[in-house]
This record gives C-alpha cells, sequence and structure tokens, in this order.
C-alpha cells in the first residue's frame, strides 16, 4: 500500500475537528498531567531527605509514560472515530506496569545498539587522531562519528514507535510482544515515519522562537548579551541561572501553549492513522507477525 502522507495528515485534521471534548481540551488536560505537574512538584516545599527525593524522583520518572500512553488511546480511538473523551489520558494507569516495561525493554534496546555503533565507529575516529592526520581531517571524522551516532538513535527511535498502539489494541499480550511487532511492522517503512515527523518541524520552530524571544527578553532586563557571554564565564553562569529561573522558564513555557494545544493531538493523530495505514499495508503480508485487527 502506498503511504500518503499529505492525505494522512488532512484525514487526522477533520478527525480532530470532530472530537467532543475539543481536541484542544484534551492536550490542555495533557499539559496539565504532564507539565503542571511537574511544575507542582518543583514549587512544593519537600523535605530535602533520601527517602522524599527518591520517591518524588521515581514519581516523575514512572508517571509521565502512562500519561504520553493515554495520549496514543485518545489519538487511535480519534482517527477511528471511537469518541474518546479527556478520561482516556488516564487509561494509561491501567496498564502502568505493562506500558513502563515496554519502555523499559525499548530503552534497553536503543542503548545497547546506541553503544555497539558507538564503539564500532570510534575505532576508525581513534586510529586517525592516533595517526596525526591533521586537525581538519580529525574535525571532519569527529562530526561524522556525531552525525553516525545520531542517525543511529533515531533510526532506533522509529523502529520501536509503533509499540505503544500495539499494546494499545492487545495490552493481553504483555510488554515485549508489542517491541518485536513494531520493530517486523517498521521494516521498510522508517524513511515514511522520518518524513510524517520531519513534516512538524515546522511547528516545533514556531515554540522554539516564542521561548528564545522571551529568554532574549530577560537576558535584555538582565543586561546581558551574546557577545558578553561568549567572551566572560561569569557572565555565562549568570544567564543560565536566569534562563533556569522559575519565572522564564514558566513563562517560555506559557507561550508555547496555544501553538501546543493544536499540535499534540494534531501530531499524535498523524502517528495512530501512520499505524493504522501500516497495519491494512501488512494485513495481507505472509511475512509479517500475527497484527492486531482493526
Amino acid at each position: 500500500m502506498e503511504f500518503d502522507r499529505i492525505e494522512l495528515k488532512r484525514q487526522a485534521r477533520e478527525r480532530i475537528a470532530l472530537t467532543d471534548p475539543k481536541f484542544w481540551v484534551v492536550a490542555l488536560a495533557y499539559i496539565a498531567m504532564t507539565t503542571g505537574v511537574s511544575w507542582l512538584i518543583s514549587f512544593l516545599p519537600i523535605p530535602h531527605t533520601q527517602t522524599s527525593l527518591l520517591f518524588f524522583q521515581l514519581l516523575l520518572t514512572l508517571y509521565p509514560p502512562g500519561v504520553r500512553f493515554g495520549l496514543c488511546l485518545w489519538a487511535l480511538w480519534t482517527y477511528r472515530h471511537l469518541d474518546p473523551d479527556v478520561n482516556s489520558l488516564t487509561q494509561g494507569f491501567s496498564v502502568a506496569g505493562r506500558v513502563i516495561l515496554m519502555q523499559l525493554g525499548i530503552y534497553v534496546r536503543v542503548m545497547g545498539w546506541y553503544f555497539v555503533v558507538a564503539f564500532l565507529l570510534s575505532m576508525p575516529v581513534l586510529i586517525l587522531l592516533l595517526s596525526g592526520a591533521g586537525p581538519v581531517l580529525g574535525v571532519f571524522s569527529l562530526l561524522l562519528f556525531i552525525v553516525g551516532l545520531a542517525a543511529t538513535v533515531i533510526l532506533l527511535q522509529l523502529r520501536y514507535a509503533l509499540a505503544p498502539y500495539l499494546l494499545a489494541d492487545r495490552p493481553d499480550d504483555g510488554p515485549a510482544a508489542p517491541i518485536f511487532r513494531s520493530a517486523a511492522l517498521m521494516r521498510g517503512w522508517k524513511w515514511d515515519l522520518f518524513k510524517l515527523e520531519l513534516s512538524f518541524l515546522g511547528w516545533e520552530l514556531v515554540n522554539f522562537v516564542l521561548t528564545f524571544v522571551v529568554i532574549l527578553l530577560f537576558l535584555d532586563r538582565a543586561g546581558l548579551s551574546f557577545p558578553q557571554l561568549i567572551l566572560d564565564q561569569a557572565l555565562l553562569s549568570q544567564a543560565f541561572n536566569i534562563i533556569y529561573s522559575p519565572p522564564v522558564v514558566i513563562l517560555s513555557t506559557l507561550v508555547t501553549i496555544p501553538v501546543s494545544l493544536w499540535l499534540l493531538p494534531y501530531r499524535a493523530t498523524a502517528r495512530a492513522g501512520f499505524y493504522d495505514t501500516r497495519l491494512l499495508a501488512a494485513a495481507d503480508a505472509s511475512d509479517q507477525p500475527d497484527m492486531p485487527p482493526l
């Protein structure tokens, strides 16, 4: 089956427009359940004991995957015209153990391949540096090393990108089956998903510019400019303190919310559409593992 990215995104826009409650309400609830909860915990007067710090670190590590899985459920049900509501964001907690184990399995596989590729790529770079090949060739080899590692991470993330949707369709199959099925489904389709993800880059750049403008305004009010920061280590440290201060972090996040209210559901629903498209394409393929029905 041929993949039509433009048509898929048109369908995603149409289907999020039909949601009730509206897609932006779901996106706002998602932001409140992720960024909002993180802010709340960071502003609470938490006792600085080892037990309390460990508890909240575990909470911030284990809680977000359930919410992200809930957004996957909402997007999948939206694309399939199943009329989900805001409560679908909490459905991930009913299978929280499987979601966490699945994410852990993906993380272990990504990091394992990352270190293998890093070791293989580092050998020719190390040989060039030790042989005195010259600074130009050394810098070029280091750039290739960095690009190779980045490409490896992207390919591995694309390989397992459909695992949450597969777990949503068949949660009783456990956390490992979606990982293997995603790897099988994405064989030969990574470039299509990469182009789909890349097509949302413009929206991400808008958010980046909005955040950057807020940071520049605060630095300007503090009498700091980029030439000063580059030349003075003390001013650079002061700038970092301003950038990571609560007012800057909060305001730089708030200015991106209008775009995020559109981008979060739009992107998630388009991914769900890609998943369903891939299921249809693999339905009659004899070399594919048993996949969930649409």
